[in-house]
């Protein structure tokens, strides 16, 4: 086994500078389907979205779907997403393990938004709507081996106009590593193009990699630290830089978290709280099961330099948690 973690780290070292080059190529602007760029997730959103490799729930399922294996029996999590311009977010995730080295997970996102009055007069206004339905299937190898897959469907709606296109995600995750470090790495969105336009060139989908690091500590013999950084290159965007910290305050009760993500080289940042994020986990045990309310919240940008009043929206996480720990489909 020893001899195959080597195989899978240098594959993984060679694979990433191959796609790091190849999405060098990609252009501002060139992608569609914006809804797979947001940090999807309250729990990888208050870590500044630093979850390639410590991933370890249902979230990992829009970072490296490998970080579903370490899921127990079965988890749901029901998700709303205030966003920008009065956009919001439904989420729902389900995943499901078996024979203790298997889980499978579903998920949809739901995108709407309110008309956008910009039609000819005595038309109706426009609006936009985004389904995004997805399959995963994680496996674990080993305790320090673990890889998964996810085909997804994104259906797409701009005023009279819709489009889909099918998209697919590889990842995996290397545990044990030494000094307790754990490695990920993931390509989000190979797949087909999308165009609202028969006669046009269909634009594709926001490719991603993902590549992470990450470990832990113990404190006070039972109050665990984790951290996590990485580093992610969208197709049509600089390579951006994501870290994050979690720390369990009361261990099974409340967890606290704070992020930061650089959004890349020459990205004017005119306010300075923009790029961090915090949240918050509140949990409670129910005949072995466990519920929790998690948080997460992302300040406001200041829009213009010149007038440092005028803000956009923040962005505000809250979702239903779910683990029930002797509960299984398979």
């Amino acid at each position: 086994m020893g001899h195959l973690k080597k195989i899978i780290s240098g594959s993984l070292f060679f694979l990433s500078l191959f796609l790091a080059s190849h999405l060098k190529a990609g252009t501002v602007g060139t992608t569609t389907g914006d809804i797979l760029k947001i940090n999807q997730g309250t729990r990888p959103a208050g870590m500044g979205g630093a979850y390639t490799a410590m991933g370890d729930d249902v979230y990992s399922v829009n970072y490296n779907p490998a970080g579903l294996s370490y899921i127990k029996a079965s988890q749901l999590v029901l998700l709303h997403l205030d966003s920008l311009a009065d956009i919001q977010y439904e989420y729902m995730t389900f995943a499901t393990s078996w024979s203790e080295v298997n889980t499978l997970a579903v998920n949809t996102t739901y995108r709407h938004s309110p008309p956008i009055d910009n039609q000819v007069i005595g038309q109706n206004p426009a609006f936009t709507d985004d389904l995004l339905g997805s399959l995963s299937y994680s496996r674990k190898f080993s305790d320090s081996i673990r890889v998964g897959a996810t085909v997804k469907l994104l259906q797409s709606t701009l005023g009279p106009f819709s489009s889909s296109a099918v998209g697919f995600d590889a990842g995996v995750v290397i545990d044990k590593l030494p000094y307790g470090f754990r490695a990920g790495l993931s390509v989000l969105n190979l797949g087909t193009g999308m165009t609202f336009n028969p006669t046009s060139t269909a634009d594709s989908l926001p490719m991603f990699i993902r590549l992470g690091l990450g470990g832990h500590w113990m404190i006070d013999g039972d109050k665990e630290l984790r951290w996590a950084g990485e580093i992610f290159k969208p197709a049509d965007q600089d390579i951006k830089l994501g870290v994050g910290w979690e720390y369990f305050v009361f261990p099974g009760l409340m967890a606290v978290r704070v992020g930061y993500k650089h959004e890349g080289l020459g990205v004017t940042t005119y306010n300075v709280f923009q790029n961090y994020s915090i949240g918050c986990t509140l949990t409670r045990s129910f005949d072995g099961d466990d519920f929790s309310v998690d948080l997460a919240y992302n300040p406001a940008e200041f829009v213009s330099p010149s007038d440092p009043t005028s803000t956009v929206e923040p962005t505000f996480f809250f979702a239903l948690n779910f683990k029930f720990n002797q509960f299984f489909i398979f």
